[in-house]
């Protein structure tokens, strides 16, 4: 949330990946250790968490569910953005409804965003939405979201990128005109790998399949299908100049998310 802008906000100790122009020379000077600027990009900043929690999201295979792992990232997020002050909004979004949180500063914006994700999440079943699943349903979020965002807006974007198409992809396009964006790839280890070789039961919560994980070619193809999806979404955003933040179901997300975080914000110091 911190970068070089307008605002000065503190003096602190230089720390690796810093940029050299922003020490701070006379602290430097007074205390014998390297001391660099710190800038607020703008107060008061609105902050969109576009938060996936359809059907594809209604999986985990140890920890939790992609859901939930989404929703603790929301979370994590909302806090970090009214601890800076900023204003915290968001659409969050199922197979076939989408709902919209406008920003507010606060405990207000905190508590209309955490209502709507634990609304969201304890009615996510796959059982009863079979019928009414809308692949379009990622799309249609972004499209709302085009239509009420502020311009320099923060947007977080947090899926597993299921139902993402060209249709989102354009949406997306326009976003990034005018707004700052950090996708997070949510995935579960079994997806990224077959559990070792056995025979296994899944189930839906309605139906209850059995597989056989022994053959090898089923486990390269099973990896290469993950593979190939994670890089034409990677591909796709690092062409609009989005950074994605990998975040497993198995993570301590805060963690994750503070590292991840840090990383991409010297990456774009770097880079001006």
């Amino acid at each position: 949330f911190r970068g070089k802008g307008i605002d000065f906000s503190e003096v602190r100790i230089y720390q690796p990946g810093d940029d050299i122009r922003n020490i701070d020379w006379r602290v430097t000077a007074r205390t014998n250790k390297p001391h660099t600027k710190l800038y607020r990009e703008e107060r008061e900043r609105p902050v969109y968490l576009v938060v996936d929690q359809s059907q594809s999201m209604f999986f985990g295979s140890k920890s939790v569910f992609k859901s939930v792992t989404a929703a603790k990232a929301a979370a994590s997020l909302a806090w970090g953005t009214i601890g800076n002050g900023d204003r915290i909004g968001g659409f969050v979004f199922s197979d076939n409804e989408h709902q919209e949180i406008r920003p507010k500063e606060g405990k207000k914006g905190i508590q209309r965003l955490f209502h709507s994700l634990v609304n969201f999440n304890q009615s996510l079943s796959m059982a009863q939405k079979t019928d009414t699943v809308d692949k379009r349903s990622f799309t249609k979020a972004l499209a709302g979201l085009n239509q009420v965002v502020r311009p320099s807006s923060l947007i977080f974007i947090i899926s597993d990128f299921r139902s993402f198409d060209d249709i989102s992809l354009q949406h997306l396009s326009l976003l990034k005109r005018h707004n700052d964006i950090v996708s997070i790839f949510i995935f579960d280890a079994m997806e990224l790998e077959l559990p070792k070789a056995g025979q296994y039961s899944f189930s839906d919560g309605k139906h209850r399949v059995s597989v056989n994980t022994s053959g090898q070619a089923m486990r390269q193809n099973y990896t290469r299908r993950f593979t190939q999806h994670h890089k034409r979404i990677r591909s796709q955003l690092i062409t609009l100049g989005i950074p994605l933040i990998d975040l497993s179901t198995n993570a301590d997300v805060a963690e994750s998310l503070r590292n991840s975080l840090g990383q991409t914000s010297r990456m774009k110091r770097k880079n001006r």
